[in-house]
């Protein structure tokens, strides 16, 4: 790959900037800046180091990712770190809005959107704790309005897959093909530089997201990462060179964005945050899996991959350096996309402007304190996925995790997996059967939150009459998990008082009762 070109601010003036401004940044612990990288379709063990420490197979075995193994160890990773939806534009929307894709009723690209966009967004939110705050978007961005509509100063535009290289075309998406500047990586990252330095000598606080296109089809990559990548010895579970060419080229240009961040002195007041939209690609090529269980896939150990609710197709990278945070700690707190915005607001002094339905929490604790438990509403992390896809799990599913307890809902089979991730987490063991009180009172908590934001019902996906047969077909992934499996591990329940709920789960007409279930 060539080597990113030199912006038109020159060095030694923005040097002597920053040296000039000091004293004033030094102070600046209320109006921090954010750069935020979310990336596309990245799976939680695709990386060369581990995501979880005390896990060595949370790292690839043929992947290169020298520049996100840097940010990861300078700062806190967070092993139990989950996108908003295992797809790209809900996550894209929960990022901005700090709401679940359940509430904001958009949890697929394909179908109506039923978003208001007219909400705090935040760009609006940093503005309301200080004017003087810029915003910019590189890359993509997915979002049914313009970046200026929520508040971006400056950005590519309402851009999506396309702009990226999209081809939507099975032979073309996953053949491979050397580009220069693949997957726009350079240029994205030239223009987010060029905004920090521009930024820093208007002497005004930024937030800047660069949205990359890799890793989603097309496979674009760099002769140079290519030839790298044919002289290595193909791993057991990564082996797709055109693919980790693509990553090495990724991880090339979020390197230099790091290094200018580093070079800018720029670790005592601003927050670099790594993540992605969703969990990786299950296999490659995609294939109309249809939901039949597989053994291994791009995620393992984690099961699956996009497109469902399993753990490979939701848990993801997550990595912030900066002010105060010790490098190479970990955090085994869950966490999650909508915890960005309300995080920001905390780091700022804007809590007050957050609104009443806003789900996500501030992770600030976590940022110093690492070991540290967050106080989130009792119904924990929801995710829902109401369609049919044939390439994913091909049945409408909805998910809860509560503390260390993940309950998996399937709609049209009328039923729940459970499993504690404490001690399963690639979800192997199904303990729903002999843990009723448990699988019933997540199901009530799950079933309480969707009815209470007026979560779409699967009737009302695109995919319901069509693909979904009107509800007719049921997934092939529940074979993995044969009933009555004989495991006999009996979970305390206690934590849990149980309600009745009135009505029928996804029923709308159904009355939500006050939960009573404490976690």
């Amino acid at each position: 790959m060539k080597a990113l070109k030199s912006t038109n601010i020159d060095w030694l003036f923005v040097a002597v900037i920053l040296w000039l401004q000091a004293p004033a940044l030094a102070s600046q612990d209320t109006s921090p800046n954010f750069i935020l990288v979310l990336t596309d379709d990245q799976g939680w063990s695709s990386m060369s180091s581990p995501m979880d420490k005390d896990a060595k197979e949370s790292q690839s075995d043929f992947h290169y990712t020298p520049s996100l193994d840097l940010i990861s160890a300078s700062g806190v990773r967070f092993s139990n770190a989950y996108a908003a939806a295992p797809v790209c534009s809900p996550t894209r929307y929960s990022i901005q809005f700090g709401k679940s894709p359940a509430r904001l009723r958009h949890t697929r690209v394909r179908g109506p959107n039923r978003v208001d966009h007219d909400q705090l967004a935040i760009p609006q939110l940093l503005k309301l704790a200080n004017p003087n705050y810029r915003s910019a978007h590189f890359g993509k961005w997915h979002i049914d309005a313009e970046p200026a509509q929520l508040g971006y100063d400056v950005s590519d535009g309402k851009t999506g897959n396309k702009e990226g290289g999209y081809v939507e075309d099975q032979k073309e998406q996953w053949r491979g093909y050397e580009k220069d500047d693949p997957k726009r990586i350079e240029a994205i990252t030239e223009r987010a530089i060029d905004f920090i330095k521009d930024s820093l000598r208007k002497e005004q606080p930024f937030f800047v997201q660069v949205s990359h296109y890799a890793l989603h089809s097309n496979l674009e990559y760099s002769g140079r990462s290519f030839r790298y990548f044919e002289e290595k010895e193909p791993g057991d579970l990564h082996s797709n060179i055109a693919y980790a060419s693509m990553l090495l080229d990724m991880d090339t240009a979020i390197g230099a964005l790091f290094e200018t961040y580093r070079e800018l002195g720029l670790e005592n007041n601003t927050y670099f945050i790594v993540t992605s939209d969703n969990g990786g690609m299950p296999v490659l090529p995609q294939k109309l899996n249809q939901g039949r269980p597989y053994e291994k896939g791009m995620n393992y150990p984690l099961l699956r991959g996009k497109w469902d609710l399993m753990e490979g197709g939701i848990r993801v990278p997550f990595m912030v350096v900066g002010p105060s945070i010790s490098p190479n700690s970990q955090s085994s707190e869950p966490v999650i996309s909508y915890d960005l915005l309300p995080t920001f607001a905390d780091l700022t002094g804007a809590t007050e402007h957050l609104s009443h339905d806003t789900d996500g929490v501030s992770l600030r604790p976590l940022l110093t304190t690492p070991n540290d438990q967050l106080a989130r509403p009792k119904h924990g992390l929801v995710f829902h996925f109401p369609h049919y896809n044939a390439v994913g799990l091909n049945e409408p599913h909805s998910a809860i995790r509560v503390n260390s307890l993940k309950l998996v809902r399937f709609h049209t089979s009328a039923r729940s997996l459970l499993f504690d991730l404490a001690t399963d987490p690639y979800e192997r063991i199904d303990l729903a059967d002999n843990n009723p009180e448990c699988t019933q009172a997540l199901e009530r908590l799950l079933d309480d939150y969707l009815l209470t934001v007026n979560a779409e019902t699967p009737e009302e996906s695109l995919s319901w009459e069509k693909p979904g047969k009107n509800g007719a077909v049921h997934t092939k992934f529940l074979s993995r998990y044969p009933e009555n499996n004989g495991v006999t591990t009996i979970l305390k329940c206690e934590r849990f008082a149980l309600r009745k709920t009135v009505g029928t789960p996804w029923s709308h007409e159904a009355q939500s009762p006050t939960l009573g279930a404490t976690l």
